[in-house]
């Protein structure tokens, strides 16, 4: 039996979807409004609506999906106001209603909903991480791998060399926080092997420089 990971490459492939039709968010994969349209296609459902009310800050739609003998009804609304009063600070609650249901639908017949996986459209929360977030958890994820018992010192190397690399295109960028975590790991280790990645000198001037970069450059 296929394992879920194996499901989802196929599906992936299947369906044509690439890195940048999916980001993460806490416990789900989210699929862009691009994603869903590949799925959609990929998949060849076809949806029809059904306007359930339309009113000014309130929508609610049905669709009803097919895909080959298989078919589906589920439900999309969205509500203009913050926080408890809503779900969405738009004025086309219509529209984002539609787009919700649509994404339901598509997400439910093909298969990926069950696997965790929804559209972007389904919350004002489901939006894709700037570039400045993106970079913070990277910077976080290295920085617990570097942390890691588990992480050997040739992975180290690894790592910082490409932080290296990032931080001479930019020496006030995020990066010297996992140069400086790096160093402190595996400062003594990179040195003393006879390591050619950095030479004494770099080592003083990393320790010099980088421990005290403040957090909130972040």
């Amino acid at each position: 039996m296929a394992t879920n990971r194996e499901r989802l490459n196929t599906l992936y492939k299947k369906f044509g979807l690439e890195k940048e039709d999916t980001f993460k968010h806490q416990h789900y994969t989210i699929l862009t409004r691009s994603g869903i349209e590949k799925v959609q296609r990929g998949a060849n459902i076809k949806v029809q609506y059904e306007v359930i009310k339309c009113e000014p800050d309130f929508s609610c739609v049905k669709a009803f999906a097919t895909m080959n003998d298989s078919s589906i009804e589920t439900f999309g609304s969205c509500k203009r106001g913050k926080g408890g009063d809503g779900n969405t600070i738009s004025w086309y609650v219509m529209e984002i209603a539609e787009k919700r249901a649509m994404s339901r639908a598509v997400l439910k017949l093909a298969g990926l909903y069950e696997m965790g996986h929804m559209g972007e459209d389904e919350s004002e929360d489901f939006k894709a991480p700037t570039l400045s977030q993106q970079t913070a958890i990277e910077v976080d994820r290295l920085i617990k791998e570097l942390k890691s018992k588990n992480c050997s010192l040739d992975r180290a190397k690894q790592i910082m060399t490409d932080m290296q690399d990032r931080e001479a295109e930019n020496p006030n960028s995020p990066w010297v926080a996992v140069i400086n975590v790096a160093m402190n790991e595996f400062g003594d280790e990179f040195y003393t092997r006879g390591d050619e990645l950095l030479t004494e000198d770099q080592l003083t001037d990393l320790e010099e420089n980088y421990t005290s970069k403040p957090d909130d450059d972040f």
